[in-house]
């Protein structure tokens, strides 16, 4: 049986009660820390952070193959866990929590997100091993794979400067509900911080192909994605009125583009956006993933931190996967037209 989520049901777990923020010792991790205490303190959630020591037997270095040398392994990690933590203390202005686990790194963080019942999960996009070619590390890259609550990237390229203090947010709406039920979070966020919000929206550009090839298709493809784009306008120009009492500056943004993704990037560039906002899935959910294309697609690339909020809540998968439905639960507006 699919179940509507209410407004006040999404604002319940939009407000968070727990942030973790992962950590491996290493200071391209540790690019997540400032962002962990901006959430946590701006949601008035607990925060936890967590470092995962790999299994002993796993290490391939003598000086963990010993008891002695790794009783001195795991002392250094929670020395540095407790240095952090004092930092976290004081930017959160209450005590910050440590948690010192042994398994598989992304593994064993999903699990105590699970176990914590924690909200958001945050994590820097490269650890220990450093900057390297690919977009994502690869812990980073498995606890995406298959995290099932909100994520918080930071990439690691941002580490060192400080407290993180987002001054524009933006937030890619699709027109769907999903998209539309991160906007109470990132008017939060905003209003917390005194940030802009940007609000946009991408318009499929119409391009020739061996289906849409004649002229008078492709004439008929442009004179529709002309009226969405005025249609798309409405939309966020209404949103941008129901926010402007929370808010300092709503803008509105709509663009025509052939890629969704790479028009959001741009974006983030050329408007100097420091923080995306958005739904994990969009119009088109499978809720056998955690993240949509669009939204994988912004983590996987975006230079700047991303903050995807969870609409499929695992008990609500479970249900659907249990019922082998592979259409997700419907939701209702944040911001509902006047009709409604």
């Amino acid at each position: 049986m699919r179940t509507a989520a209410s407004t006040d049901t999404l604002r319940l777990q939009h407000r968070g009660h727990r942030v973790i923020a992962c950590l491996d010792g290493s200071s391209f991790s540790e690019a997540c820390l400032p962002y962990g205490v901006f959430l946590a303190k701006t949601l008035g959630s607990e925060l936890t952070l967590v470092r995962v020591m790999q299994p002993r037997h796993e290490h391939a270095g003598p000086q963990l193959t010993d008891a002695l040398g790794w009783e001195i392994s795991r002392q250094e990690a929670r020395g540095y866990l407790e240095r952090l933590q004092a930092e976290a203390t004081a930017g959160l202005g209450r005590q910050a929590d440590i948690r010192l686990e042994e398994g598989h790194p992304a593994e064993r963080i999903v699990e105590l997100a699970r176990e914590l019942s924690a909200d958001f999960i945050v994590v820097g996009s490269h650890g220990e091993n450093g900057v390297t070619a690919w977009n994502l590390g690869s812990t980073a890259e498995q606890i995406l794979g298959v995290a099932r609550s909100s994520v918080f990237l930071a990439p690691s390229s941002l580490s060192g400067r400080g407290v993180a203090s987002p001054r524009r947010i933006l937030v890619p709406l699709d027109g769907s509900l999903r998209g539309e039920s991160v906007v109470p979070m990132a008017a939060r966020l905003a209003s917390a911080q005194g940030a802009d919000l940007l609000l946009m929206h991408v318009v499929k550009e119409p391009l020739p192909s061996s289906v849409l090839r004649s002229a008078d298709d492709l004439e008929l493809a442009r004179k529709l994605a002309v009226r969405l784009e005025a249609g798309a306008a409405r939309y966020l120009e209404r949103l941008r009125d129901r926010l402007a009492r929370e808010v300092r500056e709503v803008r509105v943004l709509v663009e025509r583009h052939a890629n969704e993704a790479a028009a959001i990037l741009a974006a983030v560039r050329r408007e100097r956006c420091d923080l995306v906002v958005l739904s994990a899935h969009g119009s088109a959910c499978d809720p056998a993933r955690s993240f949509g294309g669009v939204t994988a697609d912004l983590l996987r690339n975006s230079t700047q931190p991303v903050l995807v909020v969870q609409d499929l809540p695992e008990r609500e998968r479970r249900t659907v996967q249990d019922q082998g439905d592979a259409i997700a639960p419907p939701l209702r507006a944040s911001y509902p037209p006047e009709a409604m």
